[in-house]
């Protein structure tokens, strides 16, 4: 498991809080990204504090980011280690993991 730090809404109505929780190892289509910068978008302003009902606490707002590749998976092909990435809010929406070799053997 991976040690993460993070802001965290534990509650509808509280303030976001320094959290730490662990994250799985990254699987052999996985990249591992070191967060540069993070955005918080309308919807993260939403979940939070629950106005669309069914949040989960605790939750860590911001989903959309910019960072570092620090660890690639054996069958990502794409991507490598010191690369810059970026997550938007919309991924793996074609159906396909970005960077892994999809075609069939």
């Amino acid at each position: 498991m991976l040690p993460t730090k993070g802001y965290a809404a534990h509650a509808a109505h509280e303030s976001l809080k320094p959290f730490a929780f662990e994250r799985r190892q990254p699987a052999a289509t996985d990249v591992q990204i070191e967060i540069l910068f993070c955005g918080v978008c309308h919807s993260d302003l939403h979940i939070a504090p629950n106005e669309w009902g069914g949040t989960i606490y605790p939750c860590v707002p911001g989903h959309e980011i910019v960072g570092r590749i620090v660890k690639v998976g054996r069958e990502v092909r794409k991507f490598k280690e010191s690369d810059l990435a970026a997550v938007g809010c919309l991924v793996d929406s074609d159906r396909r993991m970005l960077g892994a070799d999809t075609s069939e053997a």
